[in-house]
């Protein structure tokens, strides 16, 4: 009975310690807020040659241009631009080179610099589904044409790595990644 209780006891200990040991290594890690510079060099690896068409017709039959090493649809040239087909412009992530994402309560806003900003509100709002904790956002919204859906984390390096899919009604699901380095004020 004794030697049970003393089990228990180093038991009730060590899952403390283990328990502290995450909680305090969460807290250390930076979350998902701040200001992100686009690595071009781990995006590329992110998304090797056979998971990118290699013709200057994405996978949709719409041309692109090649900027910072990442396929980028041209203006006025295809199915990703708005009111053509009644489909979406694609995210902006996917043309950003810098990022700044600023959380306020039940909103967060993304600001692309130099391509968009957009402000989504927690649950589901117009459509767009959104949720998001200290180091992960997801956001997911449909249109007439395709399914959206973009997933923003904080790895254990501290770097930002953004998954976003894109699922036409008819086609193949095409994924893009995004790698982005915090930058230091």
């Amino acid at each position: 009975m004794i030697r049970s209780r003393h089990l228990l006891g180093a038991s009730f200990c060590a899952l403390w310690l283990v328990g502290l040991i995450v909680t305090t290594a969460q807290a250390a890690a930076p979350g998902i807020a701040g200001r992100w510079q686009l690595n071009d060099a781990l995006t590329r690896e992110a998304n090797p040659p056979e998971k990118r068409s290699n013709s200057t017709f994405g996978g949709f039959g719409a041309p692109t241009l090649v900027v910072g090493g990442m396929p980028v649809p041209i203006p006025g040239t295809g199915g990703s631009q708005p009111g053509i087909g009644g489909s979406s412009p694609d995210p902006a992530v996917l043309r950003a080179i810098e990022l700044v994402i600023q959380p306020a309560g039940d909103r967060i806003t993304l600001e692309y610099v130099g391509a968009a900003t957009e402000t989504l509100g927690r649950g589901n709002v117009q459509g767009q589904k959104s949720s998001w904790d200290e180091r992960m956002l997801k956001t997911s919204y449909e249109t007439t044409t395709r399914k959206v859906s973009q997933v923003y984390e904080v790895d254990a390096d501290g770097r930002l790595q953004v998954e976003v899919k894109l699922n036409p009604n008819q086609g193949r699901t095409q994924k893009h990644y995004r790698v982005f380095d915090r930058v230091t004020p």
